[in-house]
């Protein structure tokens, strides 16, 4: 079992592959760019910014824009990603228990995207998480923390999820993702295989796992609550659908310092 960092050091060079980042985006910016709107944010951390798709989307379209991310490998990707675009953003390498101590500024708007905070697996980093989240924010700022609905999922417990497919270093690659489940623990198991098939057109296969903690609606609000969060909001989709526990398939939450 890798820890957070390790398994996303190895997955940065797959990231790009595995995210349809075009289609993504154009689904999810619209949402938050309308509540970045309401809050009158144009500073934003992206304090899980992977490989710097929404990052750099937000430089873009002319918000002021730093990232942050637990991976050195994601992080180096993330530059090359900026430089390719013309794009100068600070990125750093911080867990969330330590943005308060890596950015100086203070923040419109943090998002942590993309099912990030799962990997958070004590009461004690996540409540550290969300305060320094909570702390990079100026007076009436917002965040948006996006994960999986855990309240459906640990019903439901979805063992395949879709293969992504892509070209990588002029080699065919698949990235397939599936889970594991305790219930006893209430821990899952996230595994990636990774397939690449060679120049005589054999396939072969890396599969890397790590533990995430399946947060429930309940259990983020109080945690929100309790790191000095007020006028929290769910959404069931980074398109801003009404959240339904037993339907949706996202928890977002839009939350103000």
């Amino acid at each position: 079992m890798l820890t957070e960092t390790e398994f996303y050091d190895r997955l940065a060079e797959f990231f790009d592959v595995m995210t349809a980042w075009q289609s993504r985006l154009a689904v999810e910016l619209p949402f938050i760019g309308s509540i970045f709107a309401q809050h009158n944010a144009r500073s934003v951390l992206d304090c899980a910014c992977g490989t710097g798709g929404h990052a750099i989307a937000f430089a873009q379209r002319g918000y002021s824009v730093a990232g942050s991310d637990i991976s050195a490998a994601m992080i180096a990707r993330a530059e090359a990603n900026a430089r390719r675009v013309g794009l100068s953003i600070p990125f750093k390498i911080a867990r969330f228990q330590d943005l308060r101590t890596t950015f100086d500024e203070k923040f419109d708007a943090v998002l942590c995207l993309g099912n990030s905070f799962v990997h958070v697996l004590s009461d004690e980093d996540a409540l550290a998480s969300l305060s320094n989240m909570r702390d990079c924010l100026r007076s009436g700022g917002v965040l948006i923390l996006h994960n999986l609905n855990y309240d459906k999922r640990m019903k439901d417990k979805p063992r395949w999820f879709a293969v992504n497919s892509g070209m990588l270093q002029n080699r065919e690659t698949l990235v397939w993702r599936f889970a594991d489940y305790d219930q006893t623990s209430m821990r899952i198991t996230f595994n990636i295989a990774l397939f690449s098939k060679d120049d005589k057109g054999a396939w072969s296969v890396q599969v890397q796992s790590t533990q995430q903690r399946p947060y429930q609606k309940n259990e983020i609000e109080n945690l929100l609550e309790r790191a000095g969060f007020h006028d929290v909001s769910f959404y069931g989709s980074l398109q801003g659908e009404p959240f339904n526990a037993e339907q949706s398939g996202d928890l977002v939450v839009v939350a103000k310092a």
